[in-house]
C-alpha cells in the first residue's frame, strides 16, 4: 500500500537493514504479445520455433549457473538448484510445453500466444494456494515465461547488465538469479512492486544481506528514477526524495546501528551464558546453504531448523536420494564440525501435487489441517525413505540430527521411527556408513503435542517448540489473515503455560528442549525463554548477536524470577506490558533499539 504521507511507501520488509541511494528503475513492462491465427501448415513451423526458444533459454540459465560456479565453487550450491529449478520448469512437459503444444495444434495459434496463455494458467494455479511460500512460487513461473517469450519474439533480456554498485534497484519484481546479479553487483537494496517474505528473492536477499522491502503497489511507478531514496528493510518502508535533514537522519541512525552491532559481534565467540552460569545454545534457522557464512559470522553454534522442503519446490519430478545426500553433506562440510538438525519435508498435500504431479494428490480446502508434512510422509513412505537415506548418509561427515514436523503424538513418531529405521537397516546391508547413533527429535508444533510432551519426550531424543504454527493452532488463528491476524501473540499466557510444561516434560525425561520458531530470535522475550528453562534457541542469523548479549547481560536467577511473574498475569496485554517495563529497566535503549532493528 502506499502511506498517506505522500513521500512513505509502506511494504513488507523482507530483508532487515537501512540503505540509502540513488533509484535504478527496471523497466519490465508486460510485452505485448501478438495474436496470429494460423492454418494447419504452419503449425510445424511454430512448434520448431518453441523447441529453438527452449534450447535458447536453457543455454542462457546454463551460462548463469556457470557465473554462479565461478563466482563461488565451494558456495553457490543453492544458486544452481534455484536454476536447476527453472530449467526443469522450463522442460516441464505436464505443466508448461504439453498445454503449450495443444494450443497451437488445436486453437492453430502462433507460439507466442499459446506459450502466454499456458503461463497465465499455471500462475492462477499458484494464485489459488493459500500458502503465501507458495504463492509466490509464482514469480518463477513468470521468469521462466518471460525468458522464453522473449527468445521467441526475437529479444535480449539484459534489464539488470548496467545496474550502479550502491543503487537501489527498484523493479516489479526479481528473479533469485536478478537478486544473485544485484549480489554481485554490490547495490545498496532493492524495493519490488510483487513480492513476500517468502519469495526466493527474499531468502537470498537475506542470504546476503542486502536490505529490501517487497510487496508496495506501483513502487516503479512513484520512484523517479536517479532519485533519492532511503530503504528500511526492517520496518518495510521506503522514503522516496528525502530531504538533507532526514538523509542526516537515517546516515546517524545507520552509523550508530553498525557500531553498536559492530561491539555486539565482539561476543561472536562467546557463549550465550548468563551471568551466573546458566549457558543457552544459539543456533541459526535456514533455508538455503549460502545463509550459512552469515549465521556463523553473526555467532551460531550451528543450525537448530535445516528446512529440507527447498529442494521440492519449483520442479516437475522429484528429488533423489542422491541430490538429498549431496546437499545435507554439503551443509556439513560447510559447518566444520558445528551440529546441523535437518527437519524432514514440511510440504502440503495440495502444494506437493503442483511440484511432483505423480504423487496424484488432489486439492484440499484446508491443506494446514489436511494430508501436509509427517501425514504427507507416512503416507508416500518411499518419498519419505528416499529422503531418510540421503540424510543418513551424509551424517557420516558431520554432526547431525534428524527432526519430524507436525508430529502430533507417540503413534506418529513411532511410525516415522519405524521408517527411519527401515532405512538404517537398508543401508547397513548395502556396507554404506552413517552415524548409528544420530539423534532424532521431532518440533512441537500442534497443541496435542504440546499436551503429549512427556509421552513424546521419552521416545526421542530432544524437542524443538515451532512456535509459529503452536501459537495459530492453539489459539485457532491465521497469522496471515487480515482481520484476526492481530490476535497472533506469542506471548499469550497459554503459550507461555505451553513452554513451561514441554520444558518439564523434556528435562523430566532427560533431553533437551529448544525453541525454532520466530518467538526464538525475538530480544525482547529472551530473558523469559531462559526463565522457561528452554536449552536452546534457533533463530535468523541476525538477531543472534542481540539475543546473545540480552542473555549474557542477565542473571537465570532474574530469570527465572520473571518467568514466574509472567506465568501469575492473566492477559496477553498485560504480559506484553509488564516484559516491555521489565526490559526496558534492565537494558540500555541502544540494546532495545539492536532488537527492534534485528527483529524487522
Amino acid at each position: 500500500m502506499i502511506d498517506g504521507r505522500d513521500r512513505w511507501l509502506i511494504g513488507i520488509g523482507a530483508s532487515p537493514g537501512i540503505a540509502i541511494g540513488r533509484a535504478h528503475v527496471v523497466d519490465r513492462r508486460r510485452v505485448k504479445v501478438p495474436k496470429r491465427h494460423i492454418v494447419e501448415a504452419e503449425v510445424q513451423d511454430e512448434l520448431d520455433r518453441l523447441d529453438a526458444a527452449v534450447a535458447s533459454t536453457d543455454e542462457e540459465l546454463d551460462r548463469i549457473k556457470r557465473k554462479f560456479h565461478d563466482r563461488d565453487q565451494n558456495g553457490g550450491e543453492d544458486h544452481h538448484q534455484i536454476i536447476e529449478a527453472h530449467q526443469m520448469m522450463l522442460h516441464d512437459e505436464h505443466h508448461l510445453l504439453g498445454p503449450t503444444r495443444r494450443r497451437i495444434r488445436d486453437e492453430k495459434v502462433n507460439a507466442e500466444w499459446a506459450l502466454r496463455r499456458t503461463v497465465e494458467e499455471i500462475k492462477s494455479v499458484f494464485d489459488a494456494i493459500e500458502e503465501d511460500y507458495f504463492r509466490e512460487r509464482r514469480s518463477d513461473v513468470d521468469f521462466v515465461g518471460d525468458r522464453l517469450l522473449h527468445n521467441l519474439l526475437g529479444e535480449h533480456v539484459d534489464v539488470l547488465g548496467s545496474t550502479p554498485p550502491g543503487a537501489v534497484v527498484v523493479a516489479h519484481d526479481l528473479s533469485p538469479a536478478d537478486t544473485a546479479h544485484l549480489h554481485r553487483s554490490q547495490v545498496a537494496a532493492f524495493v519490488t512492486d510483487a513480492g513476500g517474505k517468502t519469495s526466493h528473492s527474499a531468502i537470498l536477499a537475506r542470504a546476503f544481506e542486502i536490505p529490501a522491502v517487497v510487496g508496495i503497489e506501483h513502487a516503479t511507478e512513484r520512484i523517479v528514477p536517479g532519485g533519492l531514496v532511503i530503504v528500511d528493510g526492517g520496518r518495510g518502508e521506503v522514503l522516496v526524495n528525502p530531504t538533507p535533514g532526514e538523509v542526516e537522519e537515517y546516515r546517524s541512525r545507520i552509523r550508530r546501528h553498525r557500531a553498536f552491532v559492530g561491539e555486539l559481534l565482539g561476543n561472536r565467540d562467546l557463549p550465550a551464558e548468563t551471568s551466573d552460569g546458566a549457558r543457552v545454545h544459539i543456533y541459526a534457522n535456514v533455508e538455503i546453504t549460502d545463509e550459512i557464512p552469515s549465521a556463523l559470522d553473526h555467532g551460531a553454534e550451528g543450525i537448530g531448523l535445516y528446512r529440507t522442503e527447498f529442494l521440492y519446490l519449483d520442479r516437475a519430478d522429484l528429488p533423489r536420494e542422491e541430490e538429498h545426500y549431496m546437499h545435507a553433506r554439503g551443509v556439513l562440510r560447510r559447518l566444520a564440525g558445528l551440529p546441523a538438525t535437518f527437519r524432514t519435508f514440511d510440504l502440503g498435500g495440495d502444494k506437493v501435487a503442483r511440484f511432483s504431479p505423480s504423487l496424484h494428490i488432489g486439492h484440499e480446502a484446508n491443506p494446514a489441517l489436511g494430508l501436509r508434512s509427517i501425514r504427507l510422509c507416512l503416507k508416500e513412505r518411499g518419498l519419505f525413505k528416499t529422503q531418510l537415506r540421503g540424510l543418513l548418509r551424509a551424517t557420516a561427515y558431520g554432526k547431525a540430527r534428524i527432526m519430524f514436523p507436525m508430529i502430533s503424538g507417540v503413534g506418529e513418531l513411532r511410525a516415522a521411527k519405524a521408517i527411519l529405521d527401515e532405512a538404517k537397516d537398508e543401508l547397513r546391508r548395502e556396507g554404506l556408513p552413517f552415524d548409528e547413533q544420530v539423534p532424532v527429535g521431532i518440533m512441537v508444533e500442534m497443541p496435542s503435542a504440546a499436551l503429549t510432551a512427556d509421552l513424546l519426550a521419552r521416545e526421542c531424543d530432544f524437542l524443538s517448540i515451532g512456535t509459529n504454527d503452536l501459537i495459530q493452532y492453539a489459539l485457532a488463528i491465521d497469522r496471515v489473515n487480515e482481520h484476526v491476524g492481530y490476535l497472533y501473540h506469542p506471548l499469550h499466557p497459554a503459550m507461555l503455560r505451553m513452554v513451561r510444561y514441554v520444558v518439564d516434560a523434556g528435562h523430566a525425561a532427560g533431553i533437551k528442549v529448544g525453541m525454532c520458531g520466530e518467538m526464538a530470535g525475538e530480544p525482547l522475550f529472551a530473558v523469559v525463554l531462559c526463565g522457561l528453562g528452554l536449552d536452546e534457541l534457533s533463530m535468523n542469523s541476525t538477531s543472534i548477536p542481540v539475543v546473545k548479549s540480552v542473555i549474557r547481560a542477565s542473571s537465570q536467577v532474574e530469570a527465572q524470577r520473571l518467568a514466574s511473574d509472567v506465568l501469575g498475569i492473566a492477559t496477553v496485554e498485560e504480559v506484553e506490558a509488564f516484559v516491555q517495563r521489565e526490559m526496558g529497566t534492565r537494558f540500555s535503549d541502544d540494546l532495545l533499539r539492536a532488537a527492534g532493528e534485528s527483529a524487522g
